[in-house]
């Protein structure tokens, strides 16, 4: 329904992460707005290969998974399972569980090629807070069971054309039930509620090789969105929301062009049609030119859009969606220097420039719809970053952004506390943040220490008597420590002993104002300015066989 929740994204049987900066909407669509970031999972090579992990630690936290992956001339495979489950940090009710099960098939023969991917993930999160933060529930839970495959398969048609064909399917079911605490007990809120969303996609897309070290790639692509009506149960009685569904068409094109070695541009647009927003469309131009033999210099310019969600749209139990809605839409600007410094490391810096138009806004109505296309906020900075690697098997990285934000055209409310207040910063975006790392790394193991920093940021605290008043929550600096070193290694057999300290010196620190907020402390005004904290310490120990 347009919206994706990263808390419950786990990391088991991951190859890499990679991330594309600025617009991406002309081969990626709606949602695209600042980047792509894309995970990969891991394949299989050679002979069959079987890995086992565990790992125990604070909070009563346990992780265990374990992989089978190999490949013949044809197959590669991939087969995963994890089982991951911690205690929480708050003093009851804050258990979370999860199960994780992912693959990864390819085959390939003579000219085509296809894999499929699938990875299931089945959640349960306990949370003791009420509707004002406080720690007082002991038996609410929500469950939620996620489900993505894709299929991706190509075909070369002649040494200058290729076809592929991507096919994807996404399903989240969820249900939160909060019960009474005191069985029987009428007066006691309590809810139920089960909600089902659905998306489906098909991409079509040709790559022709062109003259002069062109490439051109054109493709059209279906969506389909649906969501099940809701079903609320509480105090007040039944609340049912009607199904919904959406349906999106796009075409879209992109020319990569190399007239020599050092200089590369890239255009492309893309046209929607969306059968509740109507028409719009994208574009994206880019170019990078080695200036000299390690100097690269970088630009690009690009729009995108974001489709609004269906709670958005269509509403749901206490909120009223509004048909009309038009997407949000995002115009970036950016341009960057990359250095090389010998053969042992590089530097590169960034400067960027984002506007965000009919940003939709939430303000509150019984009668009317709750969301609106109005607000209009700039984002713009600078990132430098670096890496280098150092003699004897050390190495060291850095990045550093800086981040302007500004709200233009408000929101629904000219309050202080507003979501888009007028000429205020966004939200929870630091203007400093700072991550540095250092390792040392030899055949038989290695250990990283990461150091991340983050200033002051601006958010709203809503207080125990429902009151909103704005904050500055305070700066931070969180530092974690990991390592591994091989027991015993022989042939394709290893036993490696692993450990990781998160927040290794006991910051006290938080992201979001009043989180795990102590209501026994007295000086509730400090609190509601620092936050009262996040996770503690927690070291990890464990065990990797592979074999």
């Amino acid at each position: 329904g347009g919206a994706f929740d990263f808390s419950t994204l786990s990391t088991d049987n991951l190859d890499r992460i990679e991330i594309v900066r600025g617009p991406a909407s002309v081969l990626y669509g709606s949602d695209a707005m600042a980047g792509v970031i894309q995970l990969f999972t891991r394949s299989g090579s050679g002979a069959t290969r079987v890995e086992m992990s565990g790992r125990q630690g604070g909070y009563g936290s346990r992780d265990a998974d374990a992989a089978v992956r190999g490949s013949s001339e044809v197959l590669t495979y991939s087969l995963a399972g994890a089982r991951h489950s911690t205690n929480g940090i708050q003093l009851f009710n804050s258990q979370y569980r999860q199960s994780v099960g992912s693959a990864l098939i390819g085959l390939r023969h003579a000219a085509a090629d296809a894999q499929l991917s699938v990875r299931y993930s089945d959640n349960e999160l306990h949370f003791p807070t009420n509707g004002s933060g406080q720690v007082v529930d002991s038996n609410a839970v929500h469950h939620d069971d996620r489900m993505s495959v894709g299929l991706d398969a190509g075909y070369r048609l002649t040494s200058a054309a290729e076809l592929r064909l991507s096919l994807s399917s996404y399903d989240v079911h969820g249900l939160s039930d909060d019960q009474p605490d005191s069985k029987g007990d009428t007066n006691d809120y309590y809810f139920t509620t089960t909600d089902r969303s659905r998306r489906r996609s098909g991409d079509l897309r040709i790559t022709l090789d062109l003259p002069a070290a062109a490439k051109l790639t054109l493709g059209t692509q279906i969506e389909r969105q649906w969501q099940d009506g809701s079903n609320t149960t509480s105090n007040f009685g039944p609340s049912v929301t009607p199904p919904q569904r959406r349906r999106t068409t796009g075409a879209y094109g992109q020319l990569l062009f190399a007239p020599s070695e050092p200089y590369t541009v890239t255009v492309g647009g893309r046209f929607e049609h969306n059968e509740q927003f109507g028409d719009f469309f994208t574009y994206r131009a880019a170019a990078s030119a080695q200036v000299a033999a390690s100097t690269r210099l970088r630009a690009s310019l690009g729009t995108a859009f974001r489709e609004p969600t269906f709670l958005e749209n269509f509403g749901g139990p206490f909120v009223i969606g509004n048909a009309n809605l038009s997407p949000e839409h995002a115009l970036s600007v950016d341009a960057g220097v990359e250095q090389g410094i010998a053969e042992w490391g590089t530097i590169g810096v960034t400067i960027f420039s984002n506007s965000f138009r009919d940003l939709i806004d939430y303000t509150y109505s019984t009668t009317a719809p709750n969301y609106h296309n109005l607000a209009r906020t700039k984002a713009s900075g600078a990132e430098l970053e670096g890496r280098v690697a150092l003699p004897a098997g050390f190495h060291a990285d850095a990045a550093l952004t800086y981040l302007d934000t500004r709200v233009v055209d408000p929101g629904t409310s000219a309050a202080v506390s507003a979501t888009f207040a007028p000429g205020a910063r966004l939200l929870r975006r630091p203007m400093h943040t700072i991550d540095a790392g250092i390792g040392y790394r030899v055949s038989r193991g290695g250990i990283d220490l990461r150091a991340h920093r983050v200033g002051t940021r601006e958010d709203n605290y809503f207080a125990p008597d429902f009151t909103v008043q704005h904050v500055t929550l305070a700066p931070y600096t969180r530092a974690d420590l990991s390592g591994e070193v091989k027991l015993l290694e022989q042939s394709r057999n290893a036993v490696t002993l692993t450990m990781r300290a998160e927040n290794l010196f006991d910051t006290n620190y938080t992201d979001v104002a009043g989180f795990n907020y102590d209501f026994a402390r007295s000086d509730e005004a400090s609190v509601a300015r620092t936050g009262y904290r996040g996770a503690g310490r927690r070291v990890m120990t464990g065990l990797r066989i592979a074999f």
